[in-house]
Formats: C-alpha cells, structure tokens, sequence
C-alpha cells in the first residue's frame, strides 16, 4: 500500500504504568499495530492523541489507512471547533520494542496540571488511545529528528524533566570516548531521575528550576573551547531553550547548525498543537 507520510496513526491501549518519582509516570503502551513503530529513537517526536472522556477520537482523517499527510489531517482538525477537537501532545518515547508491539511514554505530570497530565494520572491498563508516529515501512526519512551531530565527538546537552527520554536515547547512542556534558533541570530534586541512570563518563549537572538553567550554562561557556567537533543539544521550555540558544550564538559565537533546540512545552499555556 502506497504511503503518502512518514508516520503513521497508531491504535493502542494503556499496557501497564508505574511510577517512577513522585511526579514521573511511565506508561506502557501496546497494540499489534506498532510492530511497524520504527525504532530510531533519539530524540524522535511523537504525537499523543487524547481521547475524550468517553474514549473516542474525533473524526479529522487521522485515522484513515493509509495515515494522509499531516497538511490534511492537521488542517482538518484545527479546522473542528476547539471543544470537539482531541488534545495533541508532543513526546518522545522513552523505549521502542517492536518485536512485541510495545512502546514507553514517560509522562512528567505538571502542576498544576494540564490535559496531558491529568490524563495519564488516570490512566489504567486498557484504556485506548492513538499515537501518530514514525512507520518503518516508509524507510528513515528523519522527520521528527532533531538530533544530528555529524562527526562531533563533544557534546553540550541541556535539558529540563520533559526532555528526560531523549537525552537517556542520545547518551545511550554516544560511545565511552565521547566528551559528553549534560546539564539537567528539574523543579524537585525527587523527580531528577535521570542522572543515575547515565554512564559515568557522562559529567552531568543538576539544576533547580529557581535558580535557572541558562546560569549553569553561562558557567560551562566561561571554559569553553569552540571547534567543529562540538554540538549542543537543547530542551524544554521553550522560553528557556530559546534563551540558552542565544547565548551560544550570540556570546560564544557557536555556529547555528552545531545547535539543536527544541520547545517540548511553553510557560503559562501549551505549544500549538
């Protein structure tokens, strides 16, 4: 079957959850249909679709077979009036295990909280929703990927409690002798469940969400030593990331393609879409 798109819709049911700290929630998420899930993991972008409170997935193409291309499942559902409309949510996953139809999603539930976290609070095994992600079967394109370090072999990645996935994927793709620094920010130090999961070359800091990441960056830049073997990899909010994108550029002179940033969420309301 000809396949106009790169991703794919994805039927699937809550598997199992557990939770992780306090406010870091995994849920498995399972169906036949994500043996064609593509495994490339990094920093890889998906869509969560957010059932309404009865299940159900409004009508705006997504769910045709083949998936159509996002300018017309997209259009047609900013199109639907906003209470008709599912609530779309970008994540990464946090595991992608094809063989048995599995993914991980860890969801960092925010307070207070928004239609994301309120619904994976409570979600229990077997209640169904759609994720829109990458098909296997149309090849890697790269959409939805981010990360793209060339022949670096040091590395700068910053990032807050949603991007925690896709700096464990990226680490776990960068051998012993990469030079890797990892800045992370969390607003509770219960939740910043990541750095004891790293390999110990990685050198990571922590930083609480009121004292500010771009400080801890500020401190790394004053030794910094710029070359064409550095890319940075940036996270989080989007205000935050776009912050700490400035500085690399403007003040250490860090060439715009040796840097990544992207906004996972946005301070005082949601991304678009």
């Amino acid at each position: 079957m000809n396949r106009p798109w790169a991703y794919s819709a994805f039927r699937v049911q809550v598997r199992s959850r557990v939770l992780l700290s306090p406010r870091f929630l995994r849920l498995t998420l399972a169906g036949d249909e994500l043996r064609n899930f593509a495994p490339w993991g990094v920093d890889q972008r998906i869509k969560v679709v957010l059932p309404f409170a009865d299940g159900t997935i409004a009508e705006f193409g997504l769910l045709d077979d083949p998936t159509p291309h996002p300018s017309d499942w997209y259009s047609r559902w900013r199109a639907l009036p906003e209470a008709e409309r599912n609530v779309l949510r970008t994540y990464t996953p946090a595991a992608i295990r094809p063989e048995v139809g599995e993914i991980d999603v860890d969801f960092f539930l925010h307070e207070p909280a928004g239609p994301a976290s309120a619904w994976a609070a409570a979600a229990q095994p077997g209640d169904r929703l759609v994720v829109n992600g990458p098909d296997i079967r149309m090849g890697r394109t790269g959409y939805g990927i981010h990360w793209n370090p060339g022949d670096a072999r040091r590395f700068l990645l910053v990032a807050d409690e949603t991007a925690y996935p896709a700096v464990r994927n990226i680490v776990g793709t960068l051998g012993p002798d990469a030079d890797v620094e990892v800045i992370l920010e969390a607003s509770d130090l219960a939740d910043e469940i990541l750095s004891r999961e790293l390999p110990v070359h990685v050198r990571v800091r922590v930083v609480l969400r009121d004292v500010g990441v771009e400080a801890a960056v500020r401190e790394w830049g004053s030794a910094f030593a710029g070359g064409p073997d550095f890319y940075a990899w940036l996270a989080g909010e989007s205000g935050s990331t776009t912050s700490v994108r400035r500085y690399l550029a403007d003040e250490l002179a860090i060439p715009k393609d040796q840097v990544s940033f992207l906004g996972y969420w946005k301070l005082g309301g949601p991304l678009v879409g």
